[in-house]
C-alpha cells in the first residue's frame, strides 16, 4: 500500500513540478526501475532544493548535498556549495511531511558561510570515506519502514551518489552525520537517528 501512495504521490508531484532530472538513469535502483529516482525527486521539489546531476553539467562547480529520509520524520536536505570566491556555503532544508511519504511543505531554510576550518574538515572527510569511489547502486535494503541516506556529489563536470538503507558505518553514514550535525548542527535526539 504505501509503495502505491508513494509512487502515485511522485507523480503528481512531477506533474506539478516539471520534470526536473535529479538522478542519472539508473544509478539509484539495479535494473533500471526509477521507483527511488521518482521518490527523492519528490522530495527535493518539496524542499526546493536544486538538481546536483543538472549542475554537474555546468563544468567548475563543486556541491555535496545529504538527503535524508526518514519514514515517519521530516525530510532534511544539507548542503555544502563552494562560491566563485572559493568559500563554502551551507544550506540547511526541513520539510513538514514524513520522509516516506508526502514530504509536505518547506519549513526550514537556512544558509550560513562555513568557516575555513569547517570547509577544510569537510572535504577531508570526504577524501578519507573515499566518496568518488563508493560504489553504486547497490542493494542493501531489507526492510520496509527505515530511512534512506542518500549523498550526492558534484565536482569539475563529475556527479556521484551514494544511496544506503539506514547504514550503521561506513562512508554514507560518516559523511551524513559530519553534515547533519557537525556542520548543520541539527538537534535531533538520538532515537529519531535511523
Amino acid at each position: 500500500m504505501r509503495t502505491i501512495f508513494l509512487a502515485v504521490f511522485a507523480i503528481v508531484a512531477f506533474s506539478i513540478h516539471g520534470h526536473a532530472q535529479f538522478f542519472p538513469k539508473s544509478s539509484l535502483d539495479m535494473g533500471g526501475d526509477d521507483f527511488k529516482a521518482t521518490w527523492y525527486s519528490a522530495q527535493l521539489h518539496a524542499l526546493e532544493d536544486p538538481s546536483l546531476f543538472a549542475l554537474s553539467k555546468q563544468g567548475e562547480a563543486e556541491s555535496y548535498r545529504f538527503l535524508w529520509l526518514r519514514t515517519f520524520h521530516h525530510p532534511i536536505s544539507v548542503r555544502v556549495d563552494r562560491q566563485g570566491d572559493g568559500s563554502w556555503t551551507l544550506t540547511t532544508k526541513v520539510a513538514n511531511g514524513p520522509g516516506g511519504y508526502s514530504p509536505g511543505k518547506l519549513t526550514t531554510n537556512t544558509s550560513r558561510k562555513l568557516t575555513t576550518q569547517e570547509a577544510l574538515s569537510f572535504l577531508s572527510k570526504v577524501q578519507n570515506v573515499e566518496f568518488w569511489n563508493a560504489p553504486n547502486p547497490i542493494n542493501d535494503q531489507t526492510g520496509t519502514d527505515g530511512s534512506q541516506w542518500i549523498i550526492e556529489g558534484v565536482k569539475t563536470g563529475h556527479y556521484h551518489v551514494m544511496d544506503r538503507w539506514m547504514p550503521k558505518d561506513g562512508p554514507t553514514r560518516d559523511l551524513g552525520l559530519f553534515l547533519a550535525f557537525d556542520l548543520a548542527r541539527l538537534s535531533i535526539p538520538k532515537n529519531e537517528i535511523y
